[in-house]
């Protein structure tokens, strides 16, 4: 797994910051097409409920890891871990919009 984190509480961001939503919209595009295969999750590390502390991302191939759109705003590092294990995905996200759209029925009512 690469583990896009600092141990310094000073670091943490905001989840709000420009430079963290584009960071997720990244990981949304490139990894999630990817989950299955290649990708086995990719997680975001919430230190409360408005700061973010760093991600997880777990795959199959240490090569992908070079690509971790995380590791723009913490640096990685590579641990080896059983903590994660591949499951069945998600048919859409949870709670993410698409395009500032909700998720699957396109608006908010």
């Amino acid at each position: 797994m690469h583990v896009c984190a600092l141990a310094n509480d000073a670091a943490r961001v905001r989840f709000d910051e420009p430079e963290i939503q584009q960071v997720r919209r990244d990981a949304l595009a490139w990894w999630l097409p990817l989950l299955g295969s290649s990708l086995v999750c990719v997680t975001t590390l919430a230190l409360d409920a408005s700061y973010y502390g760093g991600a997880v991302t777990v795959a199959r191939s240490r090569d992908f890891f070079e690509l971790d759109p995380f590791a723009r705003i913490f640096p990685g590092s590579v641990v080896r871990s059983d903590l994660f294990c591949e499951v069945a995905p998600p048919v859409g996200p949870v709670i993410e919009r698409y395009s500032g759209v909700a998720w699957p029925g396109g608006g908010f009512s």
